[in-house]
């Protein structure tokens, strides 16, 4: 029985572990596309400000809990439980099947998406829209210093973010009982990056072509 119960924590260990990783591993590919959406951004000459506002609109399914409030009621129920009672069974699963399963707060988020693309600074963005891991983002970009529209560049954009981790391995690491008592499981800081040729010094700059 000894055996079994510490076999069975072990097999409970590595299965945590796989989970944790493959859910850093998702995080980390979401992070990549934000830096392509930040870099296909800048490459078509937009500014600073723009480059951050896309990389944080990809990021949304890694940036946690919204923390804008809705008004309750602005979304019309189109849900299938609707229409049980006054429409036929057939009718009703057709209707599923062409459903969408997002939920109506996540409509809402997604409806406000254009509005914080559209917004002038930083404050008015917060009010439209915001999460709770956007405070940890850093948008990094590496442009070379010559771009005179004679040539294309390169740029890179690096995003950075803190994901919490879903097990206190660290303090299973370090044998702090208290850490794990009290839920601080930490976090870690994940790197996604991508690179792409800027082409708009050629038609930003008037060159007579």
């Amino acid at each position: 029985m000894v055996e079994s119960i510490v076999v069975m924590l072990m097999i409970g260990l590595v299965f945590f572990a796989l989970f944790q990783y493959s859910n850093l591993l998702s995080a980390r590919l979401v992070l990549d596309h934000a830096a392509a959406r930040a870099a296909r951004a800048r490459t078509v000459g937009l500014n600073h400000w723009m480059v951050q506002k896309s990389a944080r609109a990809a990021a949304i399914p890694v940036s946690g809990k919204c923390l804008t409030e809705f008004t309750e009621g602005t979304v019309e129920d189109t849900g299938v439980a609707a229409l049980l009672s006054r429409v036929h069974p057939g009718r009703v699963w057709n209707a599923a099947l062409r459903a969408s399963p997002q939920s109506a707060r996540a409509q809402l988020e997604r409806a406000r998406i254009p509005d914080y693309m559209d917004s002038v600074n930083g404050p008015t963005a917060n009010e439209v829209l915001d999460y709770e891991r956007w405070e940890s983002m850093v948008v990094d970009m590496d442009e070379p210093l010559s771009l005179d529209g004679s040539m294309p560049g390169k740029i890179s954009v690096s995003v950075r973010q803190d994901h919490p981790l879903l097990i206190a391995f660290p303090a299973l690491q370090q044998g702090d009982l208290r850490g794990l008592l009290e839920g601080d499981v930490g976090f870690v800081r994940l790197h996604g990056r991508f690179s792409i040729e800027s082409h708009y010094p050629l038609y930003m700059e008037n060159m007579n072509w």
